[in-house]
């Protein structure tokens, strides 16, 4: 039964209570639905409600599945199922109350812990919930914390629509659709409620145009000193087929600047947040763009692959008036041109062919490429932006980070990381040395984004060597900043903590790019006031935010949020380990949130009995009696079997496979083993914008097994270990497939932000070159103008919900538009565009007019 869920850029994602039988994955129905979120300025708390049924007669052995997004924590979970209630605690591995052994080990022990979903989705919390009973209910409760981020100064706020499972029933008859039929009734459908609670500390106004969302304003603020608003909606599950996003801005269109909230727990520590969100002026200034690639034998395979689909992202992306220029490198190093040259369709099929021909192999010596570039005469008026695209495994990276130092007037270091073992000291400190910024990819990610984000950040001005000084009294310092740290006693007015900042060393951030703070105060004194110093793009920038107006709030939200932070900080820091390990662990068992030095255990309430079961413990062999008994009791037995299997996506070995449980009965549920069907998505292949066509590899089977495993290609199942070489490609072949549809556009992108015609538009538009000329013909506008129309129409209607993906694509179009656009009017050829792409809309299926429905409104 083919999921139908999207979340963020990915598509199909599974989520919610789903059934797992001989490679079927299976959702079972739900009943009820709500969501809960609560805003604090930049701070999101979700509280998801679900009731699921089990509608057959059968026992069902059930998995839970839920995306969160990057740097969310899940802090609470409970499932109940006929009075038994389940709640979720975090406990330090070790420990003697029950704490779970280490999860990687367990799961390697048995292949049965290895369900995993796909390796192409985000974070995804899961969690084994044993053996339902036939007709019987289950209600689950989860609660997680966020950072929201920032789009065109205002908060974004996503309502994503796993909180209700969408998936297409199987027409075709045979075991999965009788299965199916028995799970799930599609033919009901039920309201899911979205309650949404806007808390500022400043003036706000928000809007949502992906739904009918209306909020209503207090006059008053609440007992925190906030401003605060609340909107309501009900959507019936089969229509939320889109997130639904709110933008939050400032009642004046002003950036949130920086702003500061202080809580205190009950457990009576207190700690700070800082957002801040800097806006400075626009760079007046022509790039000059930099390509250092590493080509060395480390990079062997997969990496080396990502590299250069990372370099023909860069490439299709730059802005029509740089000058740009690639060098790769091993132990030697050779540039594509003898100096930087006009970014125009000439040079740049010389580079992507340069590009397609690199190979990896030999030593690694970086120092010697990246002081070549910039020692490099600077153009006059450009300033020089340097993106290292590497593994980071050379020797004595130090002194490369240092060489950068010294040179960082003449140039910017961006750097983006290949593969899960890069080393966070090299990249992270060439781009801190740099005054730039860093990012990792792993060899299964998606990397468009982040290499958008990079080449995004290098368009902007930035805030960097960032200093915070906590302040106890408002007297004028009698010393500089400077003098500070250069070991002088500090002043009496400012004060010291005896925990770091979370992240620390603070990076630089970007114009409208926000950045977050953590720091754990002292409960005796709070401070009255905090200074921020940092260097901008006109010199030296202070700013002091009076405090004194600042409410301390009574929750543990921020605290949840600087544990996560800390565990970020020790995976991109090889040396953060030996300072923060003992904070993380008291801060994950205070505040429930797991981590590499502490897991989920599992508090299962009978009546006035409680007992503690390590999660991660090793796992229970099948029982025709469930888990969850409609008596409200449990299986007895000498060693009770864990109720509840829980984990972070991160903390499972990604090549595991599922291993389903043996049939206890001759149930109609289990099912025999599922060919290989197409990935099934909104865009179907029946409709105009339609999906690439699938792989044909079907299956493949482990040997030497008795019954062997299933692996379906294009499937969330995960890999199983035996099948190497393919599970080798697997990655990059998946994750091509799925943005197929819009790389297929990127590459026909040329250098001054038109299209040619390609590819992409017979198979995804079923258009040929001839049509768009008629088009253009009747529009009375050039080929050229018409058919870039054409691609933002698609762009901001069809592919909304990828915003990111093809940001630097819709604004190097937008530019030659405007340079194009002469005396025609751009609100009548915009519309002719729509109503073109519409008519071959019609042509194919009613359905697809949908996504046109929005089009202005979207735009």
């Amino acid at each position: 039964m083919p999921f139908q869920n999207t979340y963020k850029t990915f598509d199909d994602v599974e989520c919610g209570l789903v059934s797992l039988h001989s490679g079927f994955v299976l959702p079972l129905y739900i009943e009820e639905s709500s969501i809960n979120v609560e805003v604090i300025n930049h701070i999101g708390h979700y509280t998801i409600k679900q009731r699921y049924a089990n509608l057959t007669d059968d026992n069902i052995e059930a998995v839970y599945v839920f995306p969160i997004q990057e740097g969310g924590a899940v802090h609470y979970f409970k499932a109940t199922s006929d009075g038994v209630e389940v709640i979720s605690v975090v406990k330090e591995k070790g420990s003697s109350d029950g704490a779970a052994p280490n999860a990687d080990d367990i799961a390697m022990a048995d292949d049965r812990k290895g369900f995993l979903l796909s390796e192409f989705k985000p974070d995804l919390f899961q969690l084994d919930l044993g053996i339902l009973k036939p007709n019987s209910i289950t209600e689950v409760e989860l609660k997680y914390v966020c950072e929201f981020a920032v789009e065109d100064n205002k908060v974004r706020i996503d309502i994503p629509n796993t909180v209700a499972p969408q998936y297409i029933k199987p027409t075709e008859d045979g075991a999965e659709k009788d299965a199916s039929d028995q799970l799930v009734d599609l033919d009901k459908d039920i309201d899911i409620e979205i309650e949404i609670k806007i808390r500022q500390s400043v003036a706000f106004k928000e809007s949502c145009d992906s739904h009918e969302l209306t909020f209503s304003h207090s006059r008053d603020r609440d007992e925190d000193g906030f401003n605060f608003s609340t909107g309501k909606l009900v959507i019936k599950r089969t229509s939320f087929e889109d997130e639904v996003v709110v933008l939050v801005g400032t009642a004046s269109g002003k950036p949130f600047g920086a702003q500061v909230l202080i809580e205190k727990t009950s457990k009576n520590e207190v700690a700070a947040m800082l957002t801040l969100v800097p806006d400075f002026p626009a760079f007046d200034f022509q790039p000059e763009m930099f390509f250092l690639v590493d080509r060395s034998g480390s990079m062997s395979g997969r990496s080396i692959e990502k590299a250069k689909e990372a370099l023909h992202i860069f490439l299709s992306s730059l802005p029509a008036d740089c000058k740009f220029n690639i060098c790769s490198f091993n132990a030697d190093f050779d540039f594509l041109f003898e100096g930087s040259q006009t970014y125009n369709d000439e040079n740049l099929e010389l580079a992507r062919n340069y590009v397609d021909g690199l190979h990896a192999g030999g030593g690694t010596r970086v120092y010697e490429p990246l002081e070549t570039i910039f020692k490099q005469k600077l153009r006059e008026s450009y300033q020089r932006q340097i993106f290292v695209v590497t593994d980071g495994h050379v020797s004595r990276p130090q002194d490369s980070v240092n060489m950068v130092r010294g040179y960082n007037k003449q140039g910017r270091v961006f750097s983006l990381g290949i593969g899960e073992g890069a080393s966070r000291e090299l990249v992270n400190g060439l781009a801190r040395a740099g005054n730039g910024s860093a990012l990792f990819v792993t060899l299964a990610e998606d990397l468009k984004d982040k290499v958008l984000e990079l080449l995004g950040n290098s368009l902007l001005s930035n805030l960097s060597n960032i200093k915070l000084e906590w302040l106890n009294s408002m007297e004028p310092p009698k010393q500089s900043f400077l003098s500070n740290i250069t070991g002088r006693k500090s002043q009496e007015n400012v004060m010291t903590f005896k925990n770091e900042p979370a992240p620390y060393p603070i990076p630089h951030v970007f114009s409208n790019k926000l950045l977050v703070v953590y720091q754990s105060l002292d409960t005796d004194t709070l401070p009255v006031a905090l200074r921020i110093y940092g260097k901008g793009p006109n010199g030296d920038v202070e700013m002091t935010i009076n405090l004194d107006q600042v409410k301390v709030m009574k929750s543990e939200l921020i605290h949840k949020l600087m544990a996560r932070r800390m565990v970020k900080m020790i995976k991109e820091d090889d040396t953060a380990e030996s300072r923060l390990r003992d904070r993380v662990t008291s801060l994950g068992t205070s505040y429930n949130i797991d981590n590499d030095y502490c897991s989920y255990v599992t508090k299962e309430q009978f009546g006035k009995a409680e007992n503690l079961v390590a999660t991660n413990s090793q796992p229970r062999a099948p029982s025709a009696e469930p888990l969850f008994s409609l008596s409200g009791g449990r299986s007895r037995s000498p060693s009770p079997p864990p109720l509840l299997n829980m984990s972070t996506r991160n903390q499972i070995p990604q090549t595991q496979s599922y291993t389903p449980p043996q049939p206890q009965s001759s149930s109609p549920i289990m099912m025999k083993k599922k060919a290989y069907r197409g990935k099934t998505s909104k865009l179907s292949s029946s409709m105009l914008f339609s999906a690439p066509a699938p792989s044909t590899s079907q299956y493949a089977y482990s040997a030497n097994t008795e019954a062997p495993r299933l692996q379906v290609a294009n499937t969330r199942f995960a890999k199983s270990k035996a099948m190497g070489m393919q599970a080798d490609t697997y990655a990059a072949n998946r994750g091509r497939e799925r943005d197929d549809i819009l790389n297929g556009f990127t590459v026909l992108q040329k250098a001054d932000g038109s299209f040619s015609y390609g590819p992409a538009f017979a198979s995804n538009l079923n258009m040929t070159e001839a049509d768009i000329t008629k088009g253009a013909t009747d529009a009375g506008c050039s080929f050229d103008l018409f058919i870039t129309l054409l691609v933002l129409a698609y762009l901001r209607s069809v592919l909304s919900n990828r915003k990111s993906s093809w940001s630097r694509i819709s604004t190097k179009a937008d530019e030659f538009v405007a340079a194009n656009i002469g005396t025609h009017d751009l609100a009548i050829l915009d519309e002719k565009a729509e109503k073109f792409l519409e008519s071959y809309a019609l042509q194919r299926t009613n359905r697809t007019n949908q996504y046109f429905k929005g089009i202005k409104k979207r735009k």
